[in-house]
Formats: C-alpha cells, sequence, structure tokens
C-alpha cells in the first residue's frame, strides 16, 4: 500500500494510505511544506526509524496502527524520538477548500477559494451540535498576526454556551447555518 507523509509549517504531520501529487497537497493544506512517498508502511516505518531513532516497540506500533485501520489518514507527532500515531476522522481530499488548522472532533479552521475564513467547532452532545461562523476582516487580522494559537482561542471561545464570538457573528450575519 503506497502511503504519503505530508509536512507542514505547523506541529501537524499527516500520514495518507491516499497519495497525491504535491500540487494537490498544497492546495489542501495552508501550511504545507512537501511530502515523501513511500511504496509501502515497512519503508516508512524505516524512515522513521532511521531519522527519529525509534525503538523497536514503537515502530511495531506505527507499523500495526497503520496496517490494522480503516481509516485513510492519520496525524504524526514527534516527541523525545518516539511518534505518536493518531487516526483522523476528516476525510481531507474530499473538501474543495484549504485545511488551517484543525483538531480532529474539535475545530476546523480553513480558508474557501473566494479567500473566506471560516472556524466551525463541534460542540457534542445527544444532538452532535455544531457552529460554524465565517471570520471577520479584524480576526482574520489578528490571526495573521498572531497565527493558530488565535484560531484555537477563537475556536474555544466559540464553544462557550453564551459565546461573545458566535453572538457577534450572528449580529453581523457571519453564522453559518
Amino acid at each position: 500500500m503506497p502511503l504519503d507523509l505530508i509536512y507542514t509549517k505547523t506541529d501537524k504531520w499527516i500520514l495518507s494510505k491516499v497519495t497525491a501529487n504535491y500540487k494537490t497537497w498544497q492546495e489542501k493544506f495552508y501550511f504545507y511544506t512537501t511530502h515523501l512517498n513511500f511504496t509501502d508502511v515497512e519503508n516508512l516505518v524505516l524512515f522513521l526509524k532511521d531519522d527519529f531513532k525509534l525503538s523497536d516497540k514503537n515502530r511495531t506500533d506505527i507499523f500495526n496502527d497503520v496496517t490494522n485501520s480503516n481509516k485513510d489518514f492519520f496525524e504524526l507527532k514527534v516527541l523525545n524520538n518516539t511518534i505518536t500515531i493518531t487516526e483522523l476522522q476528516l476525510q481531507l481530499l474530499q473538501s474543495k477548500e484549504t485545511l488551517i488548522d484543525w483538531e480532529d472532533w474539535s475545530f476546523i479552521f480553513r480558508k474557501t477559494n473566494n479567500n473566506d475564513y471560516y472556524l466551525w467547532v463541534f460542540l457534542g452532545g445527544i444532538a452532535n451540535q455544531v457552529r460554524e461562523i465565517k471570520l471577520s476582516a479584524t480576526q482574520i487580522k489578528e490571526w495573521k498576526e498572531i497565527g493558530n494559537t488565535y484560531s484555537k482561542k477563537l475556536a474555544l471561545e466559540l464553544k462557550q454556551k453564551n459565546s461573545e464570538t458566535y453572538n457577534n457573528a450572528i449580529n453581523n450575519n457571519r453564522r453559518v447555518l
């Protein structure tokens, strides 16, 4: 099974069982830097082992997680020569928009082809409630100045029961239904 390992300028590395060319990945990820192709999981694990001096257990865990999963996408995080791998629920190639930042089952921050920015948050509950807003010019400016720390903060604000951010979006006709 061929794989792509996608590097971004953020703390997110993506492993994909669906291979694509650089143009596709560049369109999907706002902070895309490069990606590497692997012919199979073994070659990926060997590459990671050499680059990060992984333990045999960590190599086996990565191999098993990817091989035994029915998911197409995974997020990799590296800390102290250990790589953690998490399945992603997102279907990254189905969206026509560019992903900027996300936390699975929490929020998605994205940019459209029209240069509009949207923030979607998952509230949860029995009804699987969500909220989505189009960012204002001021919010976009702040995000460009501060970075993804701002989008994470905005997502937390949007999740609050009496969210001022959400109420402002409603009042300014930026709430997405």
